[in-house]
């Protein structure tokens, strides 16, 4: 399967994924265990924000 989409994925276990027009590709992941994920989630948001900055 081709990757073409950027994904923006929410939740514990998720990966977000940006296409860039050149054809880059990069991701920003969640960690999977929930309590942590509440307790990391200032952290994620920054680098989701990171990710799709431009």
């Amino acid at each position: 399967m081709e990757e073409k989409q950027t994904i923006v994925a929410l939740g514990a276990g998720s990966i977000t994924k940006r296409v860039f027009p050149d054809g880059r590709i990069e991701r920003c992941d969640n960690v999977k265990d929930v309590g942590l994920y509440i307790e990391k989630i200032d952290e994620m948001i920054e680098r989701k924000r990171k990710l799709f900055e431009d």
